[in-house]
């Protein structure tokens, strides 16, 4: 499994078409658990990490970390802990460097935007719980 990546994001956006398949996964997703709690824990997060709010950067970096806690809930794993938490900084940067590559003009579709930073939230919780615990149990 690759580690995705802020070129992964980039190569997402530019290629991003609506009505594929990942539109019902994250439907599903969504729908598994409380939206109230995760939204509440995503504010927490999103404050600790001291961003402004009301850009579309910034609106893409909330909407990762909330992909990436719906993605912590559907693998039982604690956002809290300390070598998953770690991962929220890494999201921030990552969406930042996306954005700053592409440029604001380039983001004309926050909804493709909010899409794809959200799936991207989803993806690297996924490639954490490959890397700490499923990889293991593989080989």
């Amino acid at each position: 499994m690759a580690k995705p990546d802020a070129h992964d994001l980039i190569s997402q956006l530019k290629n991003s078409k609506s009505g594929d398949y990942r539109e019902e996964e994250q439907k599903s997703l969504v729908q598994k658990f409380d939206k109230e709690e995760i939204s509440t824990e995503a504010e927490k997060i999103y404050s600790e990490l001291n961003l402004k709010k009301n850009t579309i950067l910034k609106k893409g970096i909330f909407s990762a970390i909330l992909g990436a806690l719906y993605a912590f809930k559907d693998r039982e794993l604690d956002p809290k802990k300390a070598n998953h938490y770690i991962l929220f900084k890494e999201i921030s940067e990552d969406i930042s460097t996306a954005y700053l590559e592409l440029g604001e003009e380039n983001l004309t579709n926050e909804d493709i935007w909010l899409f794809e930073t959200f799936d991207y939230g989803i993806k690297k919780v996924y490639y954490l719980d490959w890397t700490l615990y499923l990889s293991k149990i593989c080989y």
